[in-house]
């Protein structure tokens, strides 16, 4: 058998940072759910299955210090990469393996009895061999308590794609050449396919179908490895969450909820009649899978816990309790158009007004939101709920407040190793949320300046003389409006703003989630 049993390996993943993969989101998604998961306030042991270049756990490694780090990838140029990484940044509570899912079945690598295992673009990807070895090895050593995180391509809505998948995968696999020749050359056909007004895509009308064919045809695959790894793997096969479940169980797993924070809500998603026919569907793994009919989902974002714990209305308060709530964009960039189904519940812009403008200073707790006098007579839960929808949507994250006194220089350190790369890394780790937060080329550049504490204090024109250097050295081209700019004074002037701005606006946003030192550490130098 070859080492990477049908999966695409030749293509490396993109770096990319999933939040809700932190302990903190997922154990507010428990919390929402009426579940009692396990504490990310003190010592956690957490594995990452299938980690690819290791941003994902690298981050929750440098934002989580007290807590040790598990991160698995049967390729070992991802392995070799994310030690570098690590290494970078002198990271000492994460530990990178290449390993099978088989070996750690097995025990022929072994591991401690773990609080969090996640795996994100694993579980459908793989075959049906592998799916086996990975809830063997949730069982042997996730802890009782503890939480699984697993995303999916789901059932029903990827079935009216299985065709073009198929189609994608079988020319591909028949083409010589590199994978890029091949995915050309299977794109060729669906373009001819579609020219001559073929069956499948003339009388298909799946919104989903349509996604997916945009996806297929529109990205490279040099550029984009995501397409190669959704289409080409010999064991993709999107699945039922009641199959899901069922293998689960055997895991002693029980579903909890989902990682979109949203769907504790029906509401939003679901009119009164197809809520009350859910209902009268006693069997909770069949009435999620029908749920997947309602809402023809086409990916969904597990969390099991082994072990389910409910919680009592007074528990769940006091959980909450030491919860906080963080922007993580701008105040002014949030949008309350959330995009849910069902208009009729779209939120309250008055109360989400109140909230966001109490967060714009900086972050709070959920007690203290509750203080605002819209919210008096909410309970904790009730916010929480609130605070849900902008989590959701990316424009928050939650907080355990006992991280306020988190040992913030495991995360300053890998900042700055990730601003100093000429890499595609476009996320910063945070002390405050145990996660990561956006940070696009620019601001990552003048972060670099404000966290070594030799430029902490360089004016803002030395600062864009500084950036400006290495945006070109990196042939970074520089835009205003969609245009490219040519002239050095235009350059000049538009890193200078740029500069100026996120110095105005972004630095404070940093210095609240714990991303800079504090004056002590930089009066120390």
């Amino acid at each position: 058998m070859q080492w990477h049993e049908g999966y695409v390996a030749d293509i490396d993943h993109v770096a990319t940072f999933f939040p809700e993969q932190s302990p903190a989101q997922l154990s507010f998604a428990c919390l929402l759910n009426g579940c009692e998961p396990p504490s990310p306030e003190r010592h956690f042991r957490y594995l990452e299955l299938g980690s690819g270049q290791g941003l994902t756990a690298n981050i929750l490694a440098a934002a989580n210090p007290q807590a040790d780090f598990y991160a698995v990838d049967f390729n070992p140029a991802h392995i070799a990469g994310s030690r570098q990484l690590a290494e970078a940044a002198g990271l000492q509570n994460i530990r990178f393996l290449e390993a099978s899912f088989a070996d750690l079945a097995d025990s022929l690598t072994a591991l401690p009895p773990l609080d969090f295992i996640t795996m994100h673009g694993v579980y459908s990807w793989v075959s049906a061999e592998n799916r086996h070895c990975i809830m063997r090895l949730v069982e042997r050593y996730l802890k009782p308590g503890g939480v699984v995180y697993l995303s999916y391509n789901a059932m029903p809505g990827w079935a009216p794609s299985l065709p073009l998948q198929r189609l994608l995968l079988e020319h591909a696999s028949r083409s010589p050449g590199s994978m890029q020749a091949q995915i050309d050359k299977a794109r060729s056909l669906v373009r001819a396919l579609t020219e001559i007004q073929g069956g499948y895509f003339t009388r298909t009308t799946s919104a989903n179908l349509q996604a997916h064919l945009r996806l297929a045809m529109e990205q490279d695959a040099g550029g984009a490895p995501e397409l190669v790894h959704e289409y080409l793997s010999q064991g993709w096969q999107p699945l039922y969450h009641i199959d899901v479940a069922r293998a689960a169980a055997q895991a002693k797993l029980e579903y909890v909820g989902s990682a979109d924070l949203s769907w504790a809500f029906p509401a939003l998603y679901m009119n009164a009649q197809q809520r009350d026919l859910l209902q009268q569907i006693e069997d909770s793994a069949l009435r999620e899978t029908v749920n997947d009919y309602v809402k023809n989902t086409c990916f969904r974002k597990d969390i099991y816990v082994r072990g389910k714990r409910p919680l009592s209305d007074r528990q769940q308060e006091q959980w909450f309790d030491r919860i906080g709530l963080a922007l993580t964009v701008l105040r002014e960039t949030v949008s309350l158009k959330m995009g849910f189904p069902l208009h009729a519940h779209q939120p309250d812009a008055e109360i989400y007004g109140a909230m966001l403008d109490a967060l714009a200073p900086g972050p709070k707790s959920l007690a203290q939101l509750r203080q605002l006098r819209c919210l008096q007579d909410r309970s904790l839960a009730d916010i929480a709920s609130l605070a849900a929808l902008l989590v959701d949507t990316g424009q928050a994250a939650p907080y355990f407040l006992q991280s306020a006194t988190q040992d913030r220089r495991p995360a300053l350190c890998l900042n700055q190793a990730i601003a100093q790369l000429d890499s595609g890394y476009r996320v910063f780790a945070s002390p405050l949320l145990g996660s990561g937060v956006a940070t696009p080329l620019f601001q990552r550049l003048v972060y670099n300046s404000l966290a070594d504490p030799h430029t902490a204090t360089m004016s803002s024109t030395d600062l864009a003389s500084r950036v400006l250097r290495r945006v070109e050295s990196q042939h970074v081209p520089i835009l205003l409006d969609e245009r490219e700019l040519v002239s050095a004074e235009e350059k000049r002037r538009e890193v200078q703003e740029t500069v100026k701005a996120i110095l105005t606006r972004r630095r404070p946003f940093w210095k609240h989630l714990l991303m800079l030192p504090d004056a002590a550490q930089v009066g120390a130098h």
